[in-house]
């Protein structure tokens, strides 16, 4: 058999071989995901940003220039030459209720929140006393620029001061524009949290009035004080008052009638407004200033509240 004749058989039979062959069978499944790659190098760092701006915002020159002692005693009578108004009492048929801001916000700024949650106003059987706010200034504080806590305060083109009603009114036709920068500047640097000097607890329903009862009768919730000057020292508290307060107030704070309290009772039965007289003065009776620091208030509230030092 030559070689010619071998290679031609040879290729007949693979040529047989694959006329013979089936069809393609099913794909496999797919091969397991392989490992991830080392990660890549860092890239170059991109340009700084530019400088934010501290929130409030820039500080205007009037703020900087105003003075926040000057404006709690506004806050607490704005036309008293105390809190840089006239002394003379505007004559309007409502002075119970626009004369003083913290009528309607409470002397913590917190309005029916806080200490002021069981206080009777127009519409709840007290004709001569304002409602309380709902308004919580110390958010609006929080959220507010200097210029928007500003107008806020102004209130340019509401209602005139002496319509009769919950509205918040003109004060810039009755306030200067020092007055109200120093209010401004009051309520974002001197304003004293309550948590620093006392705790409060509020319980019960939002105060209403039962008229299902006759007469009608206000449902007030129950306010009760706890941990007066928890943070001070009481001994250091009755040197500040010794220096500062004993000389009207006599050396256990008996010298002076304060509504029917001493000066210890009200301390501790309204802790939420002794600080702000004390901080702020009360017009005509107290200058402001007297007490400023938070560490001496905490302090003279850790003595004043010892019966055994300053007694009903």
């Amino acid at each position: 058999m030559t070689t010619l004749f071998r290679r031609t058989l040879a290729l007949l039979f693979v040529l047989a071989l694959a006329a013979c062959e089936g069809p393609t069978g099913p794909e496999g499944p797919a091969g397991s995901q392989g490992a991830a790659g080392p990660q890549g190098p860092t890239g170059p760092a991109g340009p700084p940003g530019s400088n934010g701006i501290n929130w409030p915002g820039p500080v205007p020159p009037e703020f900087t220039a105003a003075d926040g002692i000057q404006g709690g005693a506004a806050y607490a009578k704005w036309w008293t030459t105390d809190g840089g108004g006239s002394g003379t009492q505007p004559p309007t048929a409502v002075s119970a209720d626009f004369y003083r801001c913290k009528a309607c916000h409470a002397w913590d700024g917190l309005g029916n929140a806080a200490s002021y949650a069981n206080r009777t106003g127009q519409s709840t059987l007290k004709a001569s006393r304002p409602d309380v706010s709902s308004v919580n200034l110390r958010s609006t504080i929080a959220s507010s620029t200097y210029q928007e806590l500003y107008d806020l305060v102004a209130h340019t083109g509401a209602r005139a001061l002496d319509a009769a009603d919950n509205a918040h009114p003109d004060f810039s036709q009755v306030m200067s524009q020092d007055q109200i920068w120093n209010m401004v500047k009051f309520m974002f640097e001197e304003w004293v949290a309550p948590s620093e000097l006392y705790d409060i607890e509020v319980m019960g329903p939002q105060m209403y009035v039962d008229y299902t009862q006759v007469p009608p009768a206000v449902v007030a919730p129950t306010i009760t004080y706890s941990n007066i000057g928890a943070k001070g020292t009481a001994s250091v508290g009755k040197t500040i008052y010794a220096q500062t307060c004993s000389v009207c107030h006599g050396p256990d704070g008996t010298g002076i009638d304060i509504g029917g309290r001493t000066l210890g009772q009200f301390f501790r039965e309204k802790p939420n407004e002794a600080w702000f007289k004390a901080k702020f003065g009360e017009a005509g009776h107290m200058l402001p200033g007297l007490v400023t620091d938070l560490q001496d208030l905490q302090d003279l509230y850790a003595a004043l509240v010892v019966v055994a030092d300053f007694p009903n």
